[in-house]
């Protein structure tokens, strides 16, 4: 790969981050990146917002945490910065939450008590993003953490981290009733849309809120904010579900390159807490899905524009 004159790879610090997550995202990115073209850094919300970073930076990567952060910290403008950063030829990478947040609308628990429904201002895949895929997950614990076999590129199958994340279904998707048109309006706080969202692993036909803008004032769903380019890739599935549903997708945005994935594709195994009782009985099994595990994460950096450090193993 050749090198580019962007050389920043800067992971999101603030509101909505999750501690731990972010750690292991920068141990993991030390790991593969080639420091020699790369400098790894953390960013605020604030930064973000003034804008200054896009004239050097490769990639941008939102990891774990809760995407209602990102919404209140980051907020329309900061988003709007970073979907004109990548439609200009930049990259981004979304993990678990900064994967939710990077969809057109997400639907997190709907209807239980973490229930999070709306529509996002990145917008870089042109669908729905329904999680938990997997059952058990609390804030704040470990308790639904787990191990979850993610086919990657038809080729290569990784036991992947699995806390909370969602999968990916395009509004194209023949098992989707999803369209944009239902809810590309707009709306105040007080007001409804009605959503028709099917599919194998998910039925739902009800009244949900559009939420207010996290700047005040502006609401989501203006016409500045349209699907930016429908082009996606499906990369990785979770082989495990039925249907085998999206687990990483990767999307076209303008001239630039955008990777979500819903697991922790990300997490190295020697950082894993093995002393923690939720986590005890995964780590061998995480061990053992390690090598590939690394490549698959060194690939997908590759194609985000991000030089790696040399590797004799391949896919």
């Amino acid at each position: 790969m050749e090198s580019t004159s962007c050389t920043s790879v800067l992971i999101y610090d603030g509101e909505g981050s999750d501690i731990e997550s972010r750690k292991l995202l920068h141990r993991s990115l030390t790991a593969a990146v080639d420091k020699q073209v790369h400098a790894i850094n953390y960013i605020s919300a604030i930064e973000i917002k003034k804008g200054s970073w896009v004239k050097d930076c490769q990639l941008m990567v939102f990891g774990g945490g809760y995407d209602l952060g990102f919404e209140a910290a980051v907020g329309k403008n900061g988003a709007k910065i970073i979907q004109e950063f990548v439609k200009n030829g930049g990259s981004y990478l979304g993990l678990c939450a900064g994967a939710y947040w990077a969809c057109d609308y997400i639907e997190f628990d709907k209807g239980g008590p973490l229930e999070v429904v709306g529509e996002r201002y990145l917008k870089f895949f042109p669908g729905v993003c329904v999680g938990p895929a997997f059952p058990g997950f609390r804030y704040n614990s470990k308790r639904g953490a787990q191990a979850v076999p993610v086919l990657y590129n038809q080729t290569c199958t990784v036991d992947a981290y699995m806390h909370g994340g969602g999968y990916f279904i395009p509004y194209t998707d023949s098992n989707s009733t999803v369209t944009p048109t239902l809810y590309r309006k707009s709306h105040t706080s007080t007001d409804k849309v009605n959503l028709t969202a099917q599919s194998t692993a998910h039925v739902g036909n009800e009244n949900v809120s559009i939420s207010n803008s996290a700047d005040g004032g502006m609401p989501l769903g203006l016409n500045t904010w349209q699907i930016i380019n429908p082009s996606y890739e499906k990369i990785g599935v979770y082989s495990s579900l039925d249907s085998k549903p999206a687990a990483i997708v990767k999307c076209s945005v303008g001239k630039g390159k955008a990777v979500l994935s819903g697991v922790h594709i990300e997490f190295p195994v020697e950082l894993l807490n093995d002393e923690d009782p939720f986590l005890q009985k995964w780590i061998p099994t995480f061990a053992n899905s390690e090598k590939r595990r690394q490549l698959v994460f060194m690939d997908i950096l590759q194609h985000l524009g991000v030089r790696v450090r040399p590797t004799k193993a391949v896919l």
